[in-house]
């Protein structure tokens, strides 16, 4: 287990030729493996059901494998921050400059733990993580993956607070101007038409948005061999929505096309922590009340 996580070994060899070893054993183990082969056709149809692509599901499954191995590797090894192409740049310098509180919106697509870095380099903001993000790591993998996340954080300019009772301070923050982020792509209480089918998803991005007159930035990471890019989409603003429902949808709209450029790239949704088994084809239930870490 510490040689697997052991940042300093990994940083022995180039991230290049890591990430192309991961994705080498990712794609053997898709021809070798019935299991993870099942289990990657199994995630996929709860992701790509009912959506335009759900046709191609053994090669988006595949790629969800070599995905995943790569996210992985490039977990493990010293962050770098991801790039951003001119146009992402100007949607972030538009809202930042606008004076009003800058609301990041996210899915856990791609190597998600990167993205809001660049974005982070340009002003200080705050990112919002689960009451287990804060727990003493213990000593397994799961702590030792903990450990390294916290470790690789305190590299830039990103505060942490918990998502418990967080509406009313991350308000207050927005209102003065400052800069968060917070997923969409969580379970919550509105039934939203995304991914192809129905989805009760939290609405907390839309009525922070709407509570305290912050833009909204649509943003997702991209890998590219071992390379990321940070892609920003142009600002959403409330002012231009009746409520936060129509603000709600209209972000889902923004998030499914992202996703369903590579949906492969998308975290598991039954993962612990989501739908813990919820998400089928068909739709993701809202699973019962979830206790403890992801």
């Amino acid at each position: 287990m510490r040689a697997t996580t052991a940042a300093a070994l990994r940083r022995v060899l180039p991230a290049r030729l890591l990430v192309r070893r991961a994705e080498a054993r990712a794609a053997s183990a898709w021809e070798t493996s019935p299991a993870e082969r099942e289990r990657a056709l199994t995630v996929m149809k709860a992701i790509v059901g009912g959506t335009p692509r759900a046709g191609e599901l053994d090669e988006l499954a595949r790629q969800y494998l070599i995905d995943r191995a790569a996210h992985r590797e490039l977990f493990w090894q010293r962050w770098k921050m991801p790039s951003m192409d001119s146009r992402s740049t100007e949607h972030v310098q538009a809202a930042l400059s606008s004076g009003r509180g800058v609301l990041a919106s996210s899915c856990h697509l791609g190597p998600f733990f990167l993205q809001f870095w660049p974005l982070t380099e340009m002003r200080s903001g705050y990112g919002v993580f689960g009451p287990w993000f804060f727990e003493e790591p213990s000593p397994d993998h799961w702590g030792r993956r903990l450990a390294h996340w916290r470790k690789e954080l305190e590299r830039r300019d990103e505060r942490r607070l918990s998502s418990q009772g967080v509406f009313a301070t991350l308000r207050g923050l927005l209102e003065q101007g400052e800069l968060a982020i917070i997923y969409f792509d969580m379970p919550g209480s509105r039934r939203t038409q995304f991914l192809g089918k129905p989805v009760t998803l939290a609405t907390g991005t839309a009525r922070l948005a709407i509570a305290a007159d912050a833009l909204v930035l649509p943003l997702r990471a991209r890998r590219d061999g071992h390379h990321v890019r940070t892609d920003v989409q142009a600002l959403l603003d409330p002012r231009e929505f009746s409520g936060y429902e129509q603000l709600h949808d209209a972000l889902a709209g923004v998030h499914e096309r992202s996703i369903l450029e590579r949906p492969g790239a998308l975290e598991d949704p039954n993962r612990r922590g989501a739908w813990e088994g919820g998400a089928s084809a068909r739709e993701w239930a809202r699973p019962e009340l979830i206790h403890g870490r992801p």
